[in-house]
């Protein structure tokens, strides 16, 4: 019987040696994030603690490694942390299956699309973890903050997350595209496009998957969006940059 969510990985993160695991879910119940659409989810969480206890204490670097919009920074990540907790506590129970062969099969049939790390940074796990499940889904999204340091190889399917044009700059000579997240007026370089979801929040990533790592296809920019204040800590950082 198909489960919603399933354990992939358990293991130390590369981003710090730290115990974190990977779950993927939404192959029952599709997920509620009206820009995503109907991908597959994926969570890379710290075993030893709930995402939002972790997130506190300033220990999620196993997770998250040096993102600048997680908490113990300049707490501006735009993800929700609570519902996340439900994951940690069903992986803690042992509600999860293992992802097994027959899971990977079901991908390799439907081709459900892929979003690589709803919340944390794929690079904390292998890439011989995941290159099975995204070559499987054959549509994906991605992005990381370890662009500057991680293995080149994930060049091929995530998108360098950065929040400068200096940044940019520096990420695409080193072979990426870019994910720009930028304040509500700033204008684009000449090699970006809008998120095509920020035009017509009719289009889902699902459907667009312009964010899928190297390519000839253009950058991409979208503003900053979320919870006022975290708009507001994300507005303050920019400015002091």
């Amino acid at each position: 019987m198909l489960e919603n969510g399933y354990t992939v990985w358990e293991g130390a993160s590369l981003l710090d040696n730290s115990p974190i695991f990977l779950v993927l879910t939404g192959f029952v119940f599709p997920t509620s994030n009206r820009r995503t659409g109907r991908q597959i989810q994926s969570w890379i969480l710290q075993q030893e603690s709930a995402p939002t206890k972790a997130a506190k204490e300033g220990r999620d670097s196993g997770a998250c490694g040096n993102c600048i919009l997680k908490m113990s920074q300049i707490n501006a990540c735009f993800v929700n942390l609570l519902p996340v907790n439900n994951i940690y506590h069903k992986q803690a129970r042992g509600t999860y299956r293992k992802f097994g062969a027959n899971e990977m099969a079901m991908l390799e049939r439907y081709r459900y699309p892929i979003r690589i790390g709803s919340y944390g940074d794929p690079t904390a796990v292998p890439f011989e973890v995941w290159e099975p499940i995204i070559l499987a889904s054959k549509k994906w999204t991605g992005f990381t903050h370890c662009w500057s340091h991680c293995d080149t190889r994930w060049q091929k399917y995530l998108m360098a997350s950065v929040h400068s044009q200096s940044e940019a700059r520096v990420a695409q000579k080193q072979g990426w595209r870019t994910f720009r997240i930028i304040a509500p007026d700033a204008p684009l370089t000449n090699n970006e496009i809008l998120c095509r979801h920020t035009e017509d929040d009719r289009v889902q990533c699902d459907s667009c998957g312009l964010c899928n790592g190297a390519s000839s296809k253009p950058n991409i920019a979208d503003p900053v969006h979320g919870l006022n204040w975290k708009v507001s800590n994300f507005m303050k950082y920019v400015n002091q940059a």
